[in-house]
């Protein structure tokens, strides 16, 4: 697939709600993994810490669960974190970080 074919797929992507959920999604796992490995939390220690399963963390680091803003605050107040969220241009996001560090 040539760059400008996968430049017009994001694109159009980025015209949909489920684009910015998603994304929003994988930038808080990869924000909890990040900090869990930083302060060397275990799933097991993290699930044992909020009152779930190990295999509900891995899932929620999977980006496999619909969790709430409740979740995630227990999941980051458990790391010793907080929860910021903002609103922001949308031309300040149209780039994923994956996207944005290449």
């Amino acid at each position: 697939m040539s760059k400008k074919s996968f430049a017009a797929l994001f694109e159009a992507a980025e015209r949909h709600d489920e684009y910015w959920t998603e994304l929003a999604i994988i930038e808080f796992t990869e924000d909890l993994s990040r900090w869990m490995e930083s302060k060397n939390i275990s799933q097991a220690e993290l699930a044992e810490a909020v009152g779930v399963s190990q295999p509900y963390i891995s899932k929620v680091l999977k980006g496999n669960v619909n969790f709430t803003l409740a979740t995630m605050t227990k999941l980051a107040r458990a790391i010793g974190a907080v929860v910021r969220i903002q609103l922001a241009p949308v031309e300040s996001q149209a780039q994923p970080r994956a996207r944005q560090e290449a």
